[in-house]
């Protein structure tokens, strides 16, 4: 009876205790003093943006720690839908997608945590975060209330996500001190404020009121007009271009009072294809973000540590003049105080001395970088062509249909896909044909006849036509790479989105392949070594370690 009346006082009291910890922790906004009061007292956070999903999870606590000696006591991250629900209500929270642990961890080496939950987020990733399955249905319609499809994919989502979060708000307990509903919403043309109040709500809904909810726009009136609704606090983003008193006199017609936050401001900038490596200099950045300090705004560096875009996921820019896709590299380094492989630089060095005249940090030692080792050269053996092997990248066959279909409306999300058809009889030994692919190849093409290689063309809103050479093989072979979706937020299907004429005749039956490069990887792939001398194909390698110095898209 007395070890029963003990386990129940012991019961008890860790209940009281809970209460009275819960209780005694707060994060909310002073809207008198315009200032973050954490747990009673005024407070600025300096943070850095780190993506879980960049870097592999082996790597998270030496970038955090790295990140504590730069001065910094705030980490913040993205979520990326398309990462955690890559297939329809299957889930994905292992590994480098652990997000819950990736914040545990980030709470026990000292950091608050800044959570920008989506559903779209950009980050220059592919689709900006949504699932490619959302547009499998033609006529959805994102970020707007006018497709309840679309706000029913987002409420399941949110069931899931904001309930693994809301044991970790600082509140209870963890260290998640605010989340971001949307992002940069005024640059969208929408300017639904329906959908923002429903999100709000919904949110609210999993994580009730003991939270500050945001939103982040330019630095412009327009946008924060179409941004923000009043019941989410308005943040600003701007870089080393823009003056910070300009940028928060905008934020302040929106967040009349409370603190002066900048949610991204940039010490570098994202690449694009073909595009010189973008910089900016460490002495310019280390001067605006001694302005933003002074001026007792808390700030966030996007991006602190970078990494990289692995594998299919990297997004795209879109030029609306010429219809061209401009995809993002899988390289995010992003010229950030950390570069891509996480080591130090002379700008992390400037900015952890810019930090310390505002704020006392601990003195860590900074860890080491790294070691980086040359494998030497790789020798390359050709096995075959890919369309030597179809028939195991694509093991169950083409979805068949008598025009063609998108990747989404047959399952592929992301890589290649092999659209086949027959030239009509007619065309036999004719000599020359033009195919006419105008604004429905998304993104590029190399096109085949014969098995013979003729032509590649890229996406482009204007006349697309290649002649072609039809000799006595009439198989059309269309090999469609998906490049990027945009991560602006707008529908961007992929694979060849409308019809297709050979001289003005429709060409139809099509059976399409979807390729899955995983297996690449299976025992199919057991090959004698070709020693034809093309170019193109499938190699095999040494070593494990490349350098790409120079290579060539080559399939």
């Amino acid at each position: 009876m007395a070890a029963v009346a003990l386990k129940l006082f012991l019961t008890f009291f860790a209940f009281l205790f809970a209460l009275h910890f819960s209780e005694s922790r707060s994060f909310v906004i002073d809207y008198e003093n315009d200032c973050f009061l954490k747990d009673g007292e005024p407070f600025r956070y300096i943070s850095g943006s780190f993506d879980y999903f960049r870097v592999p999870r082996f790597y998270w606590k030496d970038r955090l720690m790295k990140m504590k000696a730069g001065g910094l006591n705030t980490v913040q991250t993205y979520i990326a839908w398309n990462i955690h629900e890559a297939v329809h209500g299957q889930y994905n929270f292992d590994g480098d997608a652990d997000v819950v642990s990736f914040i545990e961890l980030a709470n026990s080496l000292g950091f608050l945590v800044i959570v920008r939950a989506g559903p779209f987020i950009c980050s220059e990733w592919e689709f900006g975060g949504f699932p490619p399955w959302l547009l499998k249905n033609t006529s959805i319609i994102l970020r707007s209330m006018d497709n309840p499809m679309y706000t029913r994919y987002v409420e399941s989502w949110m069931s899931v996500i904001l309930p693994k979060l809301k044991p970790l708000l600082y509140v209870n307990g963890g260290p998640i001190i605010s989340i971001q509903v949307e992002n940069e919403y005024g640059s969208f043309f929408a300017c639904d404020h329906d959908y923002m109040v429903f999100l709000e709500q919904l949110f609210r809904s999993h994580l009730g009121d003991d939270i500050i909810l945001f939103t982040v726009d330019g630095a412009w009136e327009t946008y924060l007009k179409c941004g923000t609704i009043p019941s989410l606090y308005a943040t600003v983003d701007f870089g080393t271009t823009t003056d910070p008193e300009a940028a928060f006199a905008v934020m302040r017609k929106f967040s009349p009072k409370g603190p002066l936050v900048n949610t991204e401001f940039y010490p570098g900038w994202l690449d694009l294809w073909g595009v010189a490596h973008q910089t900016r200099p460490a002495s310019t950045v280390a001067k605006i973000l001694d302005k933003i300090l002074s001026m007792n705004a808390s700030v966030n560096l996007l991006m602190y540590e970078g990494g990289t875009t692995f594998g299919f996921m990297n997004g795209a820019a879109y030029n609306n003049s010429d219809g061209t896709l401009i995809p993002s590299i899988t390289s995010y380094d992003f010229d950030a105080p950390l570069t891509e492989a996480g080591d130090t630089t002379t700008k992390f060095r400037i900015l952890q001395e810019t930090i310390a005249k505002h704020e006392k940090a601990p003195v860590i030692p900074v860890p080491a970088n790294t070691t980086k080792f040359a494998y030497g050269k790789v020798r390359m053996t050709r096995q075959s062509t890919l369309l030597d092997v179809l028939a195991k990248l694509a093991p169950d066959g083409p979805v068949n249909a008598p025009v063609p279909l998108t990747m989404e409306q047959i399952g592929q999300n992301y890589g290649f896909i092999l659209y086949r058809t027959q030239i009509p009889q007619y065309f036999y030994a004719s000599g020359s044909a033009v195919l006419d692919v105008s604004g429905v190849v998304r993104d590029r093409a190399i096109i085949y006849v014969g098995n013979v290689r003729q032509a590649t063309t890229i996406r482009h809103a204007g006349d697309t036509t290649v002649p072609l050479i039809i000799g006595h093989f009439l198989q059309l072979d269309i090999l469609v790479e998906n490049m990027g979706r945009r991560n602006k937020g707008m529908a961007d299907p992929k694979g060849i989105l409308g019809n297709i004429t050979l001289n003005g005749t429709q060409l139809i039956n099509w059976q399409m392949y979807p390729i899955n490069l995983d297996n690449l990887f299976s025992d199919a792939f057991a090959f004698a070594p070709n020693s034809d001398e093309h170019k193109g194909g499938l190699y095999d390698m040494d070593n494990d370690f490349l350098h790409l110095f120079s290579m060539e898209n080559s399939l």
